[in-house]
C-alpha cells in the first residue's frame, strides 16, 4: 500500500464514521478513530462504562483514553507551550511512516516527506496537520496507538507504554 492509498483509506473510513455517526466526541473532530457504546451491567448491578474506541486496528476503552488524558495533565506541560515543545529531542522517530500488523503498529525506515533528513525537523511544522493527513498531534490517540518510540520524553514515564515495533522496510516495500 503506498502513501496515497493509505491517505485515501483513512479519508474513506472517516467519511463512513461521519455518515454513521459512530465517531466519539473528540475523535469526530479529526476523523482518526471510531467509538461505540456497549453499556453492560457489572457484578455490582450498576451499568459500567464500556465505550470502546478504535484507532487503526487497536481497540481501547474510553476509560483508557481518559487515563492517558489524566496522565498527560499530571506529568507533562500544557501542549503548545515552550515547555511542551522543549520536551522534543528531535529524533524524528515520530515522523517515520507507520503501518499496522495485527494489533501492533510498525515503525518503518521511510519518513514523512516534510521531514528534513539533515536536521530531523519538520519543514512545515506550523501547518503540518493540514498539509499531511497522516500527521497526528501528540495526545491520547497517538499514545494509545503506540505511535511514539518508547524512549520519547512525551511517554517515557508512562507505565506500561509500548511503542511501535521498528522494522527495516520502507512504506513501499510493505
Amino acid at each position: 500500500m503506498n502513501r496515497a492509498s493509505a491517505v485515501r483509506s483513512r479519508k474513506m473510513a472517516a467519511s463512513r464514521e461521519k455518515k454513521s455517526g459512530a465517531a466519539g466526541e473528540s475523535l469526530a473532530r479529526n476523523g482518526r478513530g471510531a467509538a461505540s457504546r456497549n453499556g453492560r451491567v457489572g457484578r455490582n448491578g450498576k451499568k459500567e462504562d464500556t465505550e470502546r474506541i478504535a484507532f487503526g486496528h487497536a481497540v481501547h476503552s474510553k476509560a483508557d483514553y481518559r487515563r492517558i488524558e489524566k496522565w498527560m495533565r499530571e506529568n507533562l506541560p500544557p501542549p503548545g507551550t515552550p515547555e511542551w515543545e522543549a520536551l522534543c529531542t528531535g529524533c524524528g522517530e515520530c515522523c517515520a511512516d507507520k503501518m499496522w500488523s495485527g494489533p501492533r503498529l510498525l515503525s518503518l525506515t521511510s519518513m514523512c516527506s516534510f521531514l528534513d533528513p539533515e536536521t530531523l525537523r519538520c519543514n512545515c511544522y506550523a501547518d503540518r496537520f493540514e498539509r499531511e493527513p497522516l500527521c497526528m498531534p501528540i495526545g491520547p490517540e497517538i499514545i494509545l496507538m503506540g505511535g511514539l518510540p518508547e524512549d520519547c520524553p512525551y511517554v517515557a514515564n508512562l507505565p506500561g507504554y509500548k511503542g511501535p515495533i521498528r522494522v527495516n522496510k520502507t512504506f513501499d516495500e510493505c
